[in-house]
């Protein structure tokens, strides 16, 4: 741009804060396997390189794409998604993000967890956990919505099922996401794992929601 001509626009320098979109994406409701992804790989939110020839790479915009084409995926077929998604995101990233779908896909169904139906993960790549806390999340959201009569025996089986198989972080990612995206209230007298699960996790998420 010529300075002259630049001259006569306001410049200002803009980051992208994954945090920050997470809350968004969360908020949207994008699929579990986008937000999942981008919890656990927050460097690859943002790939642009002006120095690369590629016309694809991956952006808060591309992202909020590659879930529309996930939610599609089932009428269009695995390989057409793929083929979008690479020239979305740009084709390293979607075969990066392939895999991490593949290991996903082999964990349990947010349902069959809060019903009791698993009580041990098989599986435990870090990397697909975070899709499967969004699910989680995304499960208890719309039980609360819709009042449940289970509500908080789901949520308890919840708490209890991800203390025993999950990470510090992923307890902490869970409960945050609940209380600060969703709104879900915790109430302890309902909850008879409460207490245990406050003892171990407390003091990091009440420091993350305040």
């Amino acid at each position: 741009m010529p300075a002259p001509l630049a001259n006569r626009f306001i410049h200002l320098e803009l980051k992208v804060d994954v945090d920050q979109w997470i809350d968004w994406a969360l908020a949207k409701g994008l699929h579990k396997d986008v937000v999942g992804y981008v919890s656990h790989m927050k460097q690859d939110l943002f790939t642009f390189d002006p120095k690369s020839s590629g016309h694809a790479f991956a952006t808060p915009r591309t992202w909020e794409f590659v879930s529309q084409i996930l939610v599609m995926e089932d009428e269009i077929g695995e390989e057409t998604a793929l083929d979008l998604i690479s020239g979305t995101i740009g084709d390293g990233l979607a075969v990066k993000h392939s895999a991490f779908r593949k290991h996903a896909a082999k964990l349990p169904k947010a349902m069959d967890i809060l019903e009791g139906k698993v009580t041990k993960l098989e599986t435990k790549e870090v990397g697909a956990l975070y899709s499967l806390v969004i699910s989680l999340a995304y499960e208890l959201k719309e039980l609360h919505l819709k009042k449940h009569p289970k509500f908080w025996e789901f949520m308890d089986t919840a708490f209890d099922f991800q203390m025993k198989n999950m990470q510090v972080e992923l307890n902490i990612m869970s409960a945050k996401t609940l209380l600060k995206n969703f709104n879900v209230p915790i109430e302890p007298d309902k909850m008879k794992n409460f207490d245990k699960f406050y003892e171990k996790f407390g003091k990091y998420i009440f420091a993350t929601v305040s």
